[in-house]
């Protein structure tokens, strides 16, 4: 009996363990893809008052202004002063936004694992290959972020653990984001500049709405609900 007592005791304690381990990876998870949401936010909010004020530098937004998919915008928005040439050096700040974006692909993997462990490592890797891709060329890698959208949103469509609202709005902007990364090396186009702004909104949308889903995810975790 008191054999049986040992044994039971082992189990939760390391079940615990699991959960306590789960948990704060959803919530670290869920930190990353705020941070990354954030990071796309003042690349906008940057966005607007540059068309607003174009002659009006606001020092501390400079720091975080001219993510890749910002210069993708202005490339086919044709924006004065802006050369093509700033997709293809080492952006600290994309670097910075591919470290949280692959971070919180780890909440994502464990929320999905169930539903697709395959195609969910397929979009883990995504933006950790982008990371070794983005250092190695200083180009190649960041349309990793878009990649990993698409099909952990159609691993998100099979599962009850996320809303489908989110699922689409991730197919969504991966699908219109991706074009406009096609399309960049191409004339000037307000079409493509039209999409690859609606396509960044919603990315900077989808990632707010992960966040809070992975901190909810955690909260269920932690008190046992899943």
């Amino acid at each position: 009996m008191s054999t049986k007592i040992r044994t039971i005791r082992t189990s939760d304690s390391n079940a615990d363990t699991a959960n306590s381990r789960r948990n704060w990876l959803y919530q670290f998870s869920s930190a990353a893809a705020l941070g990354a949401g954030v990071l796309f936010l003042i690349g906008a909010i940057d966005l607007v008052l540059t068309i607003l004020q174009p002659d009006t530098l606001n020092a501390w937004f400079s720091l975080f202004r001219n993510n890749w998919l910002v210069v993708i915008f202005k490339l086919h928005a044709d924006f004065g002063g802006i050369q093509p040439d700033l997709l293809y050096r080492l952006n600290p700040l994309d670097l910075i936004i591919l470290a949280f974006v692959a971070t919180a692909y780890l909440g994502l993997y464990i929320a999905l694992r169930r539903t697709s462990k395959i195609w969910s490592i397929i979009a883990l890797a995504q933006p950790f290959l982008g990371i070794v891709l983005f250092v190695a060329t200083k180009s190649v890698g960041r349309s990793g972020v878009m990649g990993a959208e698409l099909v952990i949103s159609v691993v998100m469509l099979r599962s009850q653990l996320f809303n489908k609202r989110i699922a689409y709005i991730g197919l969504l902007s991966g699908a219109l984001l991706l074009a406009g990364d096609l399309g960049a090396s191409m004339a000037p186009s307000n079409i493509l500049a039209i999409l690859t702004g609606i396509g960044y909104l919603l990315l900077m949308i989808w990632f707010f709405l992960v966040a809070r889903r992975l901190f909810q995810l955690g909260l269920d975790d932690r008190r046992g609900a899943i």
